[in-house]
């Protein structure tokens, strides 16, 4: 989804903000670098401390503002913190992770807002550089002493609103890159500004598919008592984190845990491999998920668990293999569609569409979901809402991802 990151970050599985990772068969904790604080899109004064963490297998690593790698002599590797100074502004962060070998392994990006005085406002959601679908709603940290936001998309303005509230709007132009600035204004001056680019897609219409049907009934199979719980150790390399065995063309693909636990992205994709056997076996099919090899199902499922920070893998990987789409619009979700979300924090889910949580106007403020999670003791149902704090689902990262019946699979 977002260009400056390369596919070599797997993240966005905890259900609550807790930075977890799933280690994955090809990717794991020990591969891994992660910058701890500041958060993504956080104000923080021109110098402030940066903590970060690595995976054993990390042998070295960098780290870039705006690009640019700084020097490490401030580094404290016992805390594994570094005293950083950049300049006032919006500045991008990079950790770089890198093997023995010098091979680049993993990579973690945030921006943060950099002021040393004066009041401040900071757009962020969306990401710079990113494209985002109609309509786009605006996350803007703001400095309290200001009384209104605006936000001007190409020198125009399209609204005004309070700080800590969410912004929505719908464009009309499409389909190429707008530049989008929010001010920020005090007694009627306009003292704090921020600028990012983005590209508003278009988004399309999904088709109705019976595979969610499949989905639902599977999952509603899963006990929610607790005897199905959540796991998620670093310590795990080479297990998917699915409860059971799935096979795949006669071979054993993700071994299932003894005690029945799970982490997200392992239980999804377990739920739609169960999916789809059911489905082959009602269609008369072969055994074949739209010609996929065992080596084409293991990208699939790299996919599926996600390759890149805020990225959508359910998504890539059904699209990728032509037996699904992206669900564009909210409005359109189904129960039995798969959801990738990201909080404002940079922590993620990944979870199965239940049902959109609506305030009096009927506007969308939450999702409820089915997957495993710490606070459910396991699989089960939970509400989490959309929101500008730390802990809140960021509105434009939520991707929904609907697989199709194979009689509407395409080529790939």
């Amino acid at each position: 989804m977002i260009a400056l990151l390369p596919a070599l970050l797997l993240t966005g599985c905890s259900n609550e903000p807790d930075d977890a990772r799933p280690p994955g068969e090809d990717f794991s904790q020990a591969h891994t670098v992660r910058i701890t604080s500041p958060e993504h899109g956080e104000l923080t004064e021109p110098t402030f401390t940066l903590a970060y963490e690595k995976g054993a297998n990390v042998k070295g690593f960098d780290i870039l503002i705006d690009g640019a790698a700084i020097s490490l002599t401030a580094l404290d590797s016992e805390s594994q913190t570094l005293v950083v100074t950049v300049e006032e502004g919006r500045r991008l962060i990079e950790m770089v992770g890198y093997d023995g070998q010098g091979t680049e392994i993993s990579n973690y990006a945030l921006t943060i807002n950099a002021q040393d005085s004066g009041p401040w406002v900071t757009i962020t959601s969306p990401i710079d550089g990113d494209t985002v679908y109609n309509p786009v709603t605006f996350v803007v940290d703001a400095d309290p002493t200001l009384d209104q936001l605006e936000i001007i998309a190409d020198d125009w303005s399209i609204g005004t609103f309070s700080p800590g509230e969410l912004f929505t709007y719908s464009f009309t132009g499409v389909g190429y890159a707008r530049d989008v600035e929010v001010l920020g204004y005090r007694d009627g001056e306009v003292v704090a500004q921020d600028t990012i680019n983005v590209t508003i897609d278009p988004g399309t219409e999904p088709i109705e598919s019976d595979f969610t049907e499949l989905m639902v009934d599977i999952l509603e199979s899963y006990p929610t008592d607790g005897s199905y719980g959540y796991w998620w150790p670093s310590d795990s390399y080479g297990w998917l984190g699915t409860t059971q065995d799935i096979y795949y063309l006669d071979e054993r693909v993700a071994e299932g845990d003894p005690d029945n636990q799970s982490y997200c992205v392992g239980l999804t994709w377990e739920v739609f491999m169960r999916a789809f056997q059911e489905a082959d076996a009602m269609t008369g099919g072969s055994g074949s998920l739209n010609g996929m090899s065992v080596d084409d199902l293991t990208e699939f499922r790299i996919d599926w668990f996600i390759r890149d920070l805020w990225g959508d893998g359910n998504v890539d990987a059904l699209e990728n293999y032509g037996i699904g789409e992206r669900v564009t619009s909210l409005e359109d979700a189904r129960p039995g569609d798969i959801v990738q979300f990201w909080r404002n924090s940079g922590s993620g889910h990944n979870n199965i569409f239940v049902e959109w949580v609506r305030d009096g106007d009927q506007e969308i403020v939450g999702l409820n979901y089915w997957s495993t999670q710490g606070s459910t003791d396991g699989i089960g149902y939970n509400t989490e809402y959309i929101g500008s704090g730390s802990s809140d689902i960021n509105p434009s990262y939520v991707f929904l991802a609907r697989p199709y019946m194979p009689v509407d699979w395409m080529p790939w």
